[in-house]
């Protein structure tokens, strides 16, 4: 009788342990997109260029050049449309050149065709041919991983993919498994759900959100407009304003996933006129309000577009409050190495 109640005490235990063990174990996914205190994660800061970044020059020009008076950046955001020309080029020159270089790619995957069109699969070959040419990258690189972005502020009306939540859930879940299907692991990509702050009432990004097992970061963009010359409304927007009400909407939405700020940016146009001052304190106020909010990642546009965005170009001087901006204690210069430890 005591050996049989000490054999069904031994089987206990180990059942015991067994269950922790399982209970306790997560996909990467998981593991790697959950965090119970967002300080825990560092602030990643990073710019988006007008040009291709597989130039040497560019980069030089739009990203090294703002941190001779600033702060060394982790992330550099490019723009790759789907149906792009020359992919098994354009993606291993690019993300070979920022990986030497010390950065991190945030890749937003673009279309010109409506996200019924991609969810239907009228262009896989393309969809197949940006993922091969990806391949082509992680299979040479070192500690290869890449933010990606598939079909950005889709809630918007100005994309050719937008406003339709159903049919965009189905292509962004076409675009992972396309790039699945050709051998991608988990490992080499952080999927990135990334729409606009702002949009009609009844296209919140919420309705658009994909799921928490496809999706590792979450992000949005927003933008202080002023009184841009280009901006719909005219109003000087804080930074509470600007991105209080999407991050605590994202954290409801997603309270396990990083947030980032896929795209953001200050015009220097107050009621007043030009004025670089203005912008500056924005910069300054923007960054420490994110960094206490517990954001996880910031990519400046850092580009004339609609706006006079940019805080350097060969055209202006530099905005001395966009070096003040990112000297807050937890930003911090992190490798592709770091990151994809982190992320």
């Amino acid at each position: 009788m005591r050996t049989v109640l000490g054999r069904y005490i031994l089987f206990g235990v180990l059942f015991f342990f067994l269950a922790l063990s399982v209970n306790t174990t997560e996909t990467r996914s998981q593991a790697s997109s959950s965090f119970s205190e967002p300080l825990e994660l560092p602030l990643l800061i990073g710019l988006h260029t007008s040009g291709f970044v597989g130039e040497a020059s560019v980069l030089r020009r739009e990203v090294q050049s703002v941190e001779t008076f600033s702060h060394p950046h982790s992330l550099v955001g490019i723009f790759i449309d789907l149906e792009a020309e020359n992919p098994s080029y354009d993606i291993p020159t690019a993300l070979h050149q920022l990986q030497d270089n010390g950065y991190t790619g945030f890749v937003n995957l673009t279309s010109r065709r409506s996200a019924a069109e991609i969810a239907t699969g009228r262009i896989d070959q393309d969809i197949r041919k940006m993922a091969q040419a990806y391949l082509q990258w992680v299979e040479d690189a070192e500690h290869p991983l890449t933010f990606m972005a598939p079909l950005p502020e889709m809630n918007g009306a100005w994309e050719t993919y937008g406003q339709t939540p159903g049919d965009f859930k189905a292509a962004y879940h076409r675009i992972q498994a396309i790039f699945t299907d050709e051998g991608f692991t988990d490992e080499s990509i952080r999927w990135v759900f990334a729409p606009n702050g702002w949009s009609e009432s009844e296209h919140g990004f919420e309705r658009y959100y994909p799921g928490d097992r496809t999706t590792d970061i979450v992000a949005f963009s927003a933008y202080n407009w002023g009184y841009c010359r280009n901006a719909a409304w005219k109003q000087w927007q804080s930074p509470e304003v600007v991105f209080g009400p999407y991050v605590n909407r994202m954290r409801q939405m997603a309270p396990n996933k990083p947030i980032f700020i896929a795209q953001t940016a200050t015009t220097s146009m107050t009621q007043s006129g030009h004025n670089p001052a203005a912008k500056n304190e924005w910069l300054k106020q923007t960054y420490r309000y994110l960094d206490n909010v517990g954001v996880a990642g910031v990519i400046y546009i850092n580009l004339d577009k609609e706006c006079d965005w940019a805080v350097y170009s060969a055209e202006r001087l530099p905005a001395n409050g966009y070096s003040h901006a990112i000297s807050q204690p937890r930003i911090q210069y992190h490798s592709p190495e770091s990151i994809r430890a982190r992320f």
